[in-house]
């Protein structure tokens, strides 16, 4: 090799890691997109046993039990009377699970979808329904700001809105405002 292609290689090299450094720049800094928000007249919720495909459904009619129910195949299901169903309706991002106990009746255990599963699929965060692995999967929060927002919680009560996190110390409107797009309005 002579000087010359020495160079050319050396100037090749060099200006490969400028632009592969510069574009792994532009994708390091870029926010989580938000998702957009399921309609209104529609809910998403994850059915995890009792029904032959567990997963996540979304319902036009959801705010119906019958209409969730009807997925099951459980024997209790088709002898249940409608009155055997919660009396809540049923809300975007909850996760269910029916069985039928050992006197073949109907039971629904409720709980909420993960947050990060609800992020991903547009449905709208409430601080009072999040654990401490939900907190977590938002950005910018690590175990400790996670467990320091669960203490405030227990030591001072629900924050009934996003704005409230304020009270927990290490975040601010900037924070907030990075993450109010993933709570309810």
């Amino acid at each position: 090799m002579n000087a010359r292609q020495g160079v050319l290689l050396l100037i090749g090299t060099i200006l490969t890691f400028l632009l592969l450094n510069q574009g792994r720049l532009l994708f390091s800094v870029q926010e989580l997109p938000a998702p957009a928000p399921a309609p209104s007249s529609q809910i998403i919720v994850e059915i995890a046993a009792g029904v032959p495909r567990p997963g996540i459904y979304q319902f036009s009619d959801g705010l119906l039990w019958p209409a969730v129910i009807s997925l099951t195949d459980l024997d209790c299901v088709r002898s249940a009377q409608q009155s055997s169903f919660p009396d809540a309706s049923v809300a975007n991002g909850q996760r269910l699970a029916f069985s039928c106990n050992s006197l073949n009746k109907l039971e629904v255990e409720t709980s909420w979808m993960s947050a990060a599963h609800r992020m991903a699929l547009g449905v709208s965060l409430h601080p009072d329904r999040m654990s401490l692995d939900d907190w977590q999967a938002l950005p910018g929060i690590g175990p400790r700001l996670a467990e320091r927002i669960e203490q405030d919680r227990q030591l001072n009560g629900d924050f009934e809105r996003i704005d409230r996190l304020r009270r927990v110390k290490g975040i601010g409107a900037g924070r907030i405002s990075q993450w109010r797009k993933f709570f309810l309005k």
